[in-house]
């Protein structure tokens, strides 16, 4: 063996299932969990005396939990309102291409926001033995918030251009009183 081959500790393998199934629970922990924690931050006392008449107009409270909270709870968001959007995979769009352009956008705002931290921590973790990876990963960042921003703006205009052939049957008014409880 050559002295100048470094040993390497192995991590443990996950198997696929398991990663993939905590992948999707996740978003689905984190969002309660970031809520309830945000909540707790903002019942809490806060940091002014009581003697103060007013609150600085940019004032943000310090939190007593950590950043990863809030964090988790922007990612959750995002994977949500990817989620959300890939509930129209199979709706009917007045052209092939648009469809296809509204899959990969919808998959693009769901991935995006749980690829960045994967992508992005092991080259924060290594950067004090690599320094030139900081960059690297900050670029990497950069580009994947560009493309989450794009997905984000093509599903907008795509929302907004499918308005233009609505079916027949998005015309016809309904008589919602139908529907309501009349105890009179």
């Amino acid at each position: 063996m050559s002295p100048f081959r470094r040993q390497s500790k192995q991590l443990p393998a996950i198997p696929l299932p398991l990663a993939i199934l905590g992948l999707v629970i996740l978003p689905i922990l984190a969002l309660p969990l970031t809520v309830l924690a945000t909540v707790i931050d903002v019942l809490e006392p806060t940091s002014f005396p009581p003697d103060d008449t007013y609150v600085p107009t940019f004032y943000v409270p310090t939190h007593r939990h950590s950043k990863w909270y809030h964090t988790s709870f922007v990612i959750a968001l995002g994977v949500i309102f990817g989620g959300i959007h890939c509930f129209g995979w199979n709706f009917s769009f007045p052209t092939v291409p648009e469809q296809k352009v509204w899959r990969v956008a919808s998959l693009a705002d769901t991935i995006i926001p749980i690829a960045i931290p994967i992508l992005i921590a092991p080259a924060f973790m290594l950067r004090s033995k690599y320094p030139a990876i900081g960059p690297f990963a900050v670029m990497i960042a950069m580009l994947c918030m560009v493309a989450y921003m794009f997905a984000r703006l093509v599903l907008l205009v795509l929302s907004l251009s499918i308005l233009r052939d609505l079916p027949p049957a998005a015309f016809i008014a309904i008589n919602w009183t139908k529907f309501y409880p009349h105890f009179l």
